[in-house]
C-alpha cells in the first residue's frame, strides 16, 4: 500500500524554530510506519522548494488548488498512490482517488476569533468544502468527533477516532544534575509552575497570569510560572500581562525550548498549568502524565477526556477556579501524589505506535 502522507507544516516547522502541532503529528506517525511491513509513504509538500524529509515539492497551495479545480494537472504522489492523507488544512484535490483528512478540531468553525487571517471567512469556507469531499476522517478525541458531526454536517460513521500518542522519552528519568544545568541556564528557581504552548488568546494565558498574581504574594514568588511557548499571535493585551508579570518577577518567558529542555522542565516543575480555552485532545496532558508532573487544566471540549480523573480540572474561565487549582498543587501533597500515579499510569495508554496502527486501519477501509 502506497500513501500520499501530507508533509507540509512538518517542513515548515524543521524550517523554522522546532517542530510542534500538527509537524509533530506527522513526523511522529512517519517514524512509526517505517517498521510497517507492506507500507510505503510518499509525503508532500506545498509551496516549498526544500523539504527535510523528502517530500514531493507542489505549487504554493493557491495556485495548486486552482489548478486542480480547473483539472489543470495531476501529480505522480497522487496518481501512483492508493491512499491520499492529508494531515492539515492544505488538502489535495484529486478525482478517483481514496482521500482521508486528519481534523484536529474544528476551531474555525466554532471559534473563528481564534483565526488571525483577514480572508478568514473565504478560507474556512474552502477547508469546510473540500474536507466534505473526504471519503474518511481521522480527528484525535470522542470531542473531536462530535464537533465534526455538529459543524461539518459530515457522517458519524466515517469519521475514526486515533489519540494522539506519547514519546518513550517522557517516561525516562532525567538525572538531577542535567535538571539543574537546565534550571541554571534560564535563571529558574527550584519550584515553579509550567506553562507550556503557543502564545495565543486560546491558550488563555491572560487568566493564569490573573489567578497566579491573586495568589498569596509569598507563594506567588516561591513559585513563578514559566512559559515555554513561542510567539504565535500578535496579541498585544497577552503581551503585556505576561511583560507587566516578568517585571514583578512572577513570570519567566523562555519561548521555544529544545525537546531536552523541556523533558527537564517537565520532570522538575511542581505543576503543568494548562487552562486552555479549547483543546481537539492537549498532548501537553499526557506529556506532562508520563513525566509524574500533576496537571491542572480545563474542564471543557477535549481536556477532561484526555485527562479524565487524573488531572485537576478547573473553569477557565474563573480566575477564582484556576487560583485554587494553584494552591491544590502548592498545598495538597496527598493529591499531587495521588494525581502523579494516576497520571503516570494513565499516559501508558498513549503510545504513538497504537496511534499508527489505528491510521492504517483507516487506509485499509478504503482500499
Amino acid at each position: 500500500m502506497q500513501i500520499a502522507f501530507g508533509s507540509t507544516l512538518l517542513d515548515r516547522d524543521i524550517r523554522k524554530v522546532g517542530i510542534d502541532g500538527i509537524g509533530y503529528y506527522c513526523a511522529e506517525l512517519l517514524n512509526q510506519f517505517k517498521s510497517f511491513p507492506d507500507l510505503t509513504t510518499v509525503p508532500f509538500s506545498f509551496g516549498l522548494q526544500t523539504s527535510n524529509c523528502r517530500a514531493a515539492l507542489l505549487p504554493n497551495y493557491p495556485s495548486y488548488l486552482l489548478g486542480a479545480l480547473a483539472n489543470l494537472k495531476s501529480y505522480p504522489v497522487f496518481t501512483n498512490a492508493d491512499v491520499i492523507h492529508a494531515t492539515d488544512q492544505l488538502i489535495p484535490v484529486v478525482r478517483k482517488k481514496p482521500l482521508i483528512t486528519t481534523v484536529m478540531d474544528v476551531i474555525p468553525l466554532s471559534h473563528p476569533q481564534f483565526l488571525r487571517s483577514s480572508s478568514r471567512s473565504l478560507k474556512v469556507f474552502l477547508w469546510k468544502k473540500l474536507i466534505q469531499r473526504s471519503d474518511r476522517i481521522i480527528t484525535i478525541s470522542e470531542f473531536s468527533k462530535q464537533e465534526i458531526v455538529n459543524y461539518l454536517n459530515y457522517p458519524l460513521e466515517k469519521i475514526d477516532v486515533t489519540p494522539l500518542g506519547v514519546s518513550d522519552r517522557y517516561f525516562d528519568r532525567i538525572d538531577n544534575a542535567i535538571k539543574k544545568t537546565v534550571l541554571a541556564k534560564f535563571a529558574i528557581p527550584p519550584t515553579f509552575f509550567l506553562f507550556i504552548g503557543s502564545i495565543q488568546p486560546r491558550k488563555n494565558l491572560m487568566r493564569l497570569l490573573e489567578a497566579h498574581a491573586n495568589l498569596p504574594h509569598a507563594l506567588a514568588m516561591e513559585f513563578p510560572v514559566v512559559i515555554a511557548g513561542k510567539l504565535s499571535w500578535d496579541d498585544p493585551a497577552t503581551l503585556y500581562a505576561i511583560q507587566q508579570s516578568i517585571e514583578k518577577k512572577r513570570v519567566i518567558w523562555l519561548d521555544y525550548v529544545n525537546e531536552q529542555d523541556k523533558l527537564a522542565l517537565l520532570q522538575s516543575a511542581c505543576g503543568l498549568t494548562f487552562p486552555s480555552l479549547y483543546e481537539g485532545f492537549g498532548l501537553p496532558i499526557i506529556e506532562a502524565f508520563a513525566s509524574s508532573l500533576p496537571v491542572l487544566t480545563s474542564n471543557c471540549t477535549a481536556m477532561p477526556e484526555t485527562a479524565k480523573d487524573s488531572a485537576i480540572l478547573i473553569d477557565p474561565l474563573d480566575c477564582d477556579s484556576i487560583r485554587n487549582g494553584l494552591l491544590e498543587c502548592i498545598q495538597n501533597e496527598p493529591l499531587c501524589k495521588e494525581l502523579k500515579e494516576a497520571g503516570l499510569k494513565r499516559a501508558r495508554s498513549f503510545t504513538w505506535k497504537s496511534t499508527a496502527e489505528k491510521t492504517l486501519a483507516c487506509y485499509q477501509q478504503l482500499i
